[in-house]
């Protein structure tokens, strides 16, 4: 089968071949205009501006609300974040500039792909309620509100969060579908619909059947304008295309002659009158006749987006919020651990290990899962660290019997708690006996990015093999758990007992967030060297080499070599860190390295193979999805694949680089797959921009497993490469979901069920169909078994029944996996959720009562508004769902909250208390179903106090800020404005906007601006409540560094130092050191950047001459001139000659030229010398001898960049030697002083 006849195929029950070029809908993803696949898709031409899709959408309303929340809950009182930063600048000026925002990046993200999704699940991108097609707007908000309790109890009861992310980005495909395909805007409204999904609200005024909406436009193809009647009712466009499994789906245009079409190249309801249509999906008329306005409906829907989520965080409160986004500092420490009798003194040594590793970690939630035979579990996942601690106290061996354990059970109850991007250590002694959750466990695990690390103890020692002759059940052993760590990017260590102590410093650094991969291999033998690129974002970085070897030499960008079997050597030497060092295992860390290109080279002389691994403490990371091009109606766009991705296919590489921007990526030019041995199996350059999101279209896939591996460059030049640490495994079977969201849903009692489609692109073979879910509720899959030929798919069953007593929010994690019979690399897996809905429906609010009226006049002006305390007393009740939560917001000075436990259907009373500069607050009460029911507390605007705070325009030494301030009966006298902490100036001005320009600042530096007001308060000065806000200064070119000298020498290394030129020292923020062997191609040098003032050129050769650049970097990257000097290593036996460079330990000094030496020396009682001189390396016939009765001597005639040995001998009077002096000196190079 062809690459274009197997991509058809693989999407054929989602799209038919592409006809027409044309796009109708936002996008949901970028398109690139200039890829081979989709330039017949767009008109480039035509577009008329920048055109945003559901991915941007969905960002950038996210990135709007994070910014919000966290200048809601600062982290400091200073803490400050420009309006306009960046996903990646905002999580790093909240959590700091070292910890990684890859967790944070990937749960937005799966937001993201689930909006996507409903333009490729077949149950989902032709329904006009999801799309908002064919006046199906009130199907629309039924859907929706339906959709929202499902939202909320997943998060509040079940703590589900990638089924909330799931269901949310569902959500938000049809919010921005709302004003990209409806007439909201034509009809001239401003502002959202704030109604829009949230339960209790309608859309208003809606078209009926006979009303008219629209008029034809001059051409049924192209822009139109003015096409809406005035007055007419909310209504959205028909769209008909040719698709044979979107025919069942679409609503026939009626032919009143009066209805809007949804228009663009692929609507035929277009040349139905109204001729024409409405969508403003993009900014190319082909696309969209309504063309104009689509900047207008783009951010319409992010506002709508943005407001969705703060109705979200409301009902769920800000920790559930972070959670939400993975929006926390530290990690999981997830342990699953085998607690069956053979065990007893592995646990016993885990026990006595866990207290140091959660005392020397940053874990912001545990879990523990013991498994045993036949039992899993009880979970425990808590944020105590205590009541881990004692959970772990409490283990104990017992039971088993037979030689096999539970371990894949465990597995998939750990995953099901732990967060995306985490780590899970597993502890066990024995094989696994429910092999058949194995292919779905790896599935889940790579799909939620969980490294999965796996300690065997005494593995080799248990004779099972008579159990396993009596098992009917899949038996896993150390194959398979190899399988699992290499697949998931984890580690397989092997002993006879466990020596917990070995490996605390690993599971410590599994709870760290910042970890890339830049080298991952495995199933190695004999001899094998890498390069490791270390780019300038990496802090530090970790050799880890699993099993036997013979030698392991690391060698940095000097050549200077560090054994790593030598672990003596490598706690003796500074910036090294020995993690771990048995003789199976090493573990290294160099901490600050010299960036650029390093070397590790290991031999092994054992038959064994062996595994290596090089991760890097750094902000700079990528995540990747493959994706296929759909170009067919009624939304073309790129399919992100679910489960494995197939052989033989070309796909589109979704590479999202996390921190291009503070890492200062210049370029990304390769895409990588490699074999687990580091063999390249495909290259794909690349020459696009680098962006915070790229489609790079593959070569391709290999058959089988690779890794992909990403590379670039930095603004040094230095070259950067980072992995995914997950083996990707190429199959040749897909198993797809073909289920709504309310097929996989059910109440307490009900049953359900769901269909998945298994398509085969292998050899005919029978199929083995495997279904699970961490609830149980999955009963039965029909069939257990089925034959599909090549090119062919069928259907398969999941029915689900649900217990009574289940709570309804609980999800469950559903993994269908179908395997071939004859093709064991042939199988794949699907993942789903299933939600309990609520027993009875519950649109009903919680309701609020305030028994007082709070009242601060007369203390509602900044300055003395905390003069004076305000406390209110409300009541919340829900007679149905029951109050699951009470908050109130902003936190007062005192809450009290009485009557309250989760589920309560009684009173709950809360008094609240705060001083009159709160003057808004909400007391909140969430019911059982997520609906919020609330008291609003408004206390009026408080007088003179300062908002919008901002940087109008910056300069190298200069800043324009600007502010508004609320009217007050208080008259301004002056503000105090403090910079860097330091009162600075009073600015005058009583307007309430005002301007203030800040001068004789530094440049290139961060400027902190506290601005106060003072009031006139009855004749004294009144201080009020200050505003921050602060910008960095522009950057001069920074002067050259100067007083250039060398401060030592070795035989193989040169040390020099500079001074930063003394204007604007800020400005040299950093050096750039570039070196070379004289006589040799510059550009062969090597170049190093540094903060420091000195450096020490290492890996030189012995009696050579180098020539040394140092230009001082701005940070913004621009450079000085170069201070340029030479310096000379040592020769063997030579004392180096004093001069002008210093450092000399011989009496002899010298003043060189180019192609001159003067050598001087002190007065002696001698009457005269005899001076010497040969070119270093020479044989002593071509020393040259010369006497003088002076205390100088100039040699001429020599070369340039050349090393001399010089030798001055005193003679008396019968010319008897004295004494001899043995230096050498160097001449200058050519246009060097």
């Amino acid at each position: 089968m062809s690459l274009k006849v197997r991509a058809t195929f693989v999407m054929r029950f989602f799209f038919l071949a592409f006809v027409v070029g044309g796009a109708s809908a936002f996008l949901a993803t970028p398109l690139n205009t200039s890829d081979p696949d989709i330039v017949n898709i767009l008109c480039p031409s035509q577009m008329k501006g920048e055109t945003r899709d559901h991915e941007w959408l969905t960002r950038e309303a996210i990135r709007r609300n994070i910014r919000r929340f966290f200048m809601a809950h600062p982290p400091r009182p200073d803490f400050f974040v420009p309006y306009e930063a960046t996903l990646t600048e905002l999580y790093h000026a909240y959590y700091g500039s070292t910890s990684s925002p890859t967790r944070f990046i990937k749960a937005v993200n799966s937001i993201a792909a689930s909006n996507v999704r409903a333009d490729s699940s077949a149950q989902l991108r032709y329904d006009p309620a999801i799309q908002a097609d064919g006046e199906s707007l009130e199907e629309l908000q039924a859907m929706l509100i339906a959709r929202y309790p499902q939202i909320l109890t997943s998060i509040l009861h079940d703590e589900s969060y990638s089924a909330a992310r799931a269901l949310l980005g569902t959500s938000y495909h049809s919010i921005q579908k709302f004003y990209s395909h409806s007439t909201w805007i034509e009809q001239g409204n401003v502002g959202i619909l704030e109604g829009l999904g949230i339960p209790g609200s309608d859309l208003g005024d809606l078209a009926g059947e006979s009303d008219n909406v629209c008029t034809s436009c001059a051409s049924p193809q192209g822009e139109c304008s003015a096409n809406i009647l005035l007055g007419s009712g909310l209504s959205t466009g028909y769209y008909e295309y040719e698709d044979e499994v979107g025919a069942s789906f679409m609503i026939p245009k009626p032919p009143t002659g009066g209805k809007c079409s949804h228009g663009g190249a692929l609507d035929l309801s277009a040349y139905q009158p109204a001729e024409g249509g409405i969508n403003k999906d993009t900014t190319s008329p082909c696309f969209s006749p309504h063309f104009y306005l689509h900047a207008d409906a783009a951010e319409m829907a992010v506002q709508a987006t943005d407001h969705y989520l703060t109705v979200i965080l409301e009902a769920v409160g800000a920790e559930k919020y972070r959670r939400l986004f993975d929006l926390y500092f530290g990690s999981a420490l997830s342990i699953c651990i085998d607690t069956t009798g053979s065990m007893e003194d592995d646990i016993q040594a885990v026990i006595n290990q866990v207290e140091q590793i959660v005392s020397h970690s940053t874990v912001e939630l545990y879990i523990l899962v013991p498994f045993n035979d036949p039992a899993v579990g009880p979970v425990v996942s808590t944020s105590d660290p205590q009541e881990f601690l004692d959970a772990v106290n409490a283990l104990y061996a017992h039971g088993g019997g037979d030689g096999p354990e539970m371990f894949w059970g465990g597995l998939q109850m750990a995953l099901k708690e732990t967060p995306d991007y985490g780590n899970i250590f597993c502890f066990t002694d024995a094989d696994g006996k429910d092999g058949d959750l194995m292919e779905g466990v790896i599935s889940l695990a790579q799909q939620k990015h969980v490294k999965v690390t796996v300690i065997l103890s005494d593995i080799f020692k248990k004779d099972t093999q008579a159990d396993k002759t009596k098992q009917t059940r899949l038996i896993t052993s150390v194959e398979e758990y190899q399988r699992l760590a290499d697949s998931t990017g984890g580690l397989l260590i092997s002993t006879d007992k466990f020596d917990v102590s070995d490996i605390v410093a690993i599971i410590g650094e599994g709870v760290e967030t910042s970890t890339v991969t830049i080298e991952s291999l495995a199933e190695i033998t004999g001899n094998h060297s890498v390069s490791l690129p270390i780019d300038d974002s990496v802090l530090d970085f970790e050799v880890r080499i699993t099993g036997v070897i013979s030698q392991a030499l690391l060698y940095d960008i000097t050549g200077t070599s560090y054994d790593l079997t030598d672990k003596g050597a490598l706690e003796a030497t500074p910036g090294v860190e020995v993690v771990s060092h048995t003789g199976t295992f090493l573990a290294v860390r160099f901490l600050a390295p010299r960036y650029g290109l390093w070397k590790l080279s290991v031999d092994s002389a054992y038959a064994s193979a062996y595994a290596l691994a090089v991760s890097a403490t750094s902000s700079l990371d990528f995540l990747g999805d493959f994706a296929l091009l759909d170009p067919s109606p009624p939304h073309p766009h790129y399919r992100k694949t679910e489960g494995r991705p197939l052989t033989n296919t070309v796909y589109y590489l979704e590479v999202t680089l996390v921190g291009h921007l503070e890492s200062e990526v210049t370029n990304v030019n390769m895409v990588e797959f490699v074999d687990k041995s580091g063999t390249v199996l495909r290259e794909i350059a690349y020459a696009g921009d680098v962006a915070d999101q790229m489609y790079i279209r593959t070569e391709p896939l290999p058959d089988h497993p690779f890794y992909v591996k990403l590379s670039g460059h930095v603004s040094s030049g230095n070259m950067f490469t980072r992995m995914m640490p997950v083996l990707i495994t190429p199959v040749e079977t897909s198993v797809e979901v073909w289920a709504t969201l309310q097929d996989l849903s059910a109440k307490p009692g009900d049953s359900a069920s769901a269909k998945f489609v298994v398509a085969n692109y292998g050899l005919e073979s029978y199929f083995n169909i495997h279904g699970t879910d961490d609830m149980g509720f999955l009963v039965k899959m029909e069939p257990e078994r089925l034959y599909l030929k090549n090119n062919e798919s069928l259907p398969v069953t999941a029915s689900f029944q649900v217990p009574l007593d289940a709570t309804h929010g609980t999800v469950s994690t559903v993994i269908v996996t179908a395997q071939s019979v004859k093709q064991t690399q042939s199988v794949n897996s699907a993942i789903a959720h299933f939600v309990v809905l609520p027993q009875e429906s519950d649109f009903d609010i919680p309701i609020c009562e305030l028994s007082n009226s709070p009242n601060c006049t007369g203390f509602n002006f900044n300055g003395i508004c905390n003069s004076m305390q305000w406390t209110a007393h409300a009541t919340l009740r829900d007679t149905r769902s029951g109050l699951y939560r009470v908050d109130a917001v902003p936190e007062g000075d005192s809450v009290t909250v009485s009557g309250f436990t989760p589920g309560t259907t009684a009173d709950v009373t809360v008094d609240y208390t705060a001083t009159c500069c709160t003057t808004q607050v909400d007391i909140i009460g969430v019911d059982g179903v997520g609906n919020v029911g609330k008291c609003h507390i408004d206390l009026g605007i408080l007088g003179g106090l300062i908002y919008d705070f901002e940087v109008d325009d910056v300069g190298e030494t200069w800043v324009v800020l600007h502010w508004n301030i609320t009217p007050s009966d208080y008259p301004i006298n002056y503000y105090d404005l403090s910079i860097n902490g330091v009162p600075s100036q009073h600015v005058t001005c009583r307007d309430l906007y005002c301007r203030a320009l800040v001068t004789y600042v530094d440049p290139c530096s961060l400027q902190a601006f506290n601005i106060t007001p003072v009031f006139d308060f009855h004749g004294t000065d009144m201080a009020g409540l200050s505003a921050y806000t602060d910008a960095v200064t522009l950057d001069k070119e920074p002067g050259i560094p100067y007083n250039g000298t060398e401060i030592d020498a070795t035989e193989t290394s040169i040390t020099i130092s500079w001074h930063p030129h003394p204007d604007h020292v800020l400005c040299s923020y950093m050096f750039e050191v570039c070196y070379f062997e004289v006589g040799t191609d510059p550009s062969a040098g090597l170049c190093e950047r540094t903060a420091d003032t000195f450096y020490t050129m290492q890996g030189l050769g012995e009696c050579k001459a180098y020539i040394a650049d140092v230009a001082a970097l701005s940070p913004s990257g621009m450079q000085s001139a170069n201070l340029e000097f030479y310096g000379v290593t040592l020769c063997d036996g030579l004392p180096r000659v004093g001069g002008r460079g210093g450092g000399a330990d011989s009496a002899l000094r010298f003043i060189p030229q180019s192609t001159s030496v003067a050598l001087t020396w002190p007065q002696t009682d001698a009457t005269s010398f005899q001076v010497c001189y040969s070119e270093v390396g020479r044989t002593q016939d071509h020393q040259v001898c010369e006497r003088t009765s002076k205390t100088s001597y100039a040699i001429h005639g020599l070369h340039p960049c050349q090393a001399y040995a010089t030798e001055v001998t005193s003679l008396d009077p019968t010319g008897k030697r004295m004494h001899r002096e043995k230096s050498y000196a160097v001449t200058l190079c050519s246009g060097m002083s």
